[in-house]
């Protein structure tokens, strides 16, 4: 079972304190999926702001290979689908809503491709259902050539990737994935998965055009990002006939960090109407 945490009430309830909240078949709950190489914490203060405001139950959810999850040889959207439906089988999920940034995006679009009658409504956070071009290696090769033997502390670890990776917001965010063990830092997300799969994730799967869908559907994207734009639109429309967009200014791919506030009220207002 992949790792996950839920909100309620602006609270994360752990699963000892109240097992029957996990039958979630008559509730309405939102699930939010990262992108790459991020984690389902990095959605805390949105899941507790949506939890708490908008009376919905909020899941968190570490990806395949991401997070506190135990590491799989493999990784692709389906078989990042497959862990999902398990666990929607697990919280008893009938119909839930979806949000899902960059690859977690794409995961959210597949699975209400394929699996509609389970899906309420579709935020999709700056990302499109197309093939991306693999030529930008640097940031794997950066976090492989980065020894954690020689790592003293967080700073230390900072410095050395700075020699790869220029944005200091960049290399924050992919060393969240360090952790002090035994007195050496390692690595919580699979490296070797995750470029043998690169291609893979760099990708949107083949889908059927019958599998069409007229679910309630939003992208959110950022007018300086390069991952969504006007010329996308139609793409969007060829599988989600039922889709709007919103552009926020001023902000790039990780928009939801660069500008919390407008894309919180978006999806508010989405999920409310």
């Amino acid at each position: 079972m992949i790792n996950f945490e839920l909100y309620k009430s602006g609270r994360i309830i752990r699963f000892k304190e109240n097992t029957k909240l996990f039958n979630l078949e008559k509730s309405n709950t939102l699930f939010i999926f990262h992108g790459l190489y991020g984690r389902g914490k990095n959605w805390q203060s949105f899941a507790k702001k949506m939890s708490e405001n908008e009376k919905i139950t909020v899941i968190t959810v570490d990806l395949r290979n991401h997070g506190a999850n135990i590491f799989k040889e493999d990784m692709s959207y389906t078989l990042m689908m497959e862990d999902i439906i398990q666990l929607f089988n697990y919280l008893k999920i009938k119909k839930t809503n979806l949000l899902g940034h960059s690859m977690g995006g794409k995961l959210a679009m597949l699975i209400t491709l394929l699996t509609p009658h389970c899906i309420n409504k579709l935020i999709i956070a700056d990302i499109a259902p197309i093939n991306y071009p693999n030529d930008n290696q640097n940031i794997i090769n950066a976090l492989f050539n980065l020894d954690l033997n020689l790592v003293r502390n967080r700073n230390h670890a900072d410095e050395l990737l700075s020699n790869e990776i220029e944005p200091k917001f960049l290399r924050s965010f992919l060393l969240q994935n360090i952790k002090l063990g035994d007195r050496k830092y390692k690595w919580t997300i699979n490296l070797t998965a995750i470029k043998k799969a690169m291609n893979d994730l760099r990708s949107f799967p083949k889908i059927d055009k019958n599998n069409k869908t007229d679910t309630k559907s939003l992208c959110i994207y950022g007018e300086k990002s390069d991952y969504v734009n006007d010329n996308d639109f139609q793409i969007f429309k060829n599988f989600f006939s039922n889709v709007i967009f919103h552009k926020i200014k001023n902000v790039g791919h990780f928009l939801h960090i660069e500008n919390p506030d407008e894309f919180y009220e978006v999806s508010k207002k989405f999920l409310k109407d």
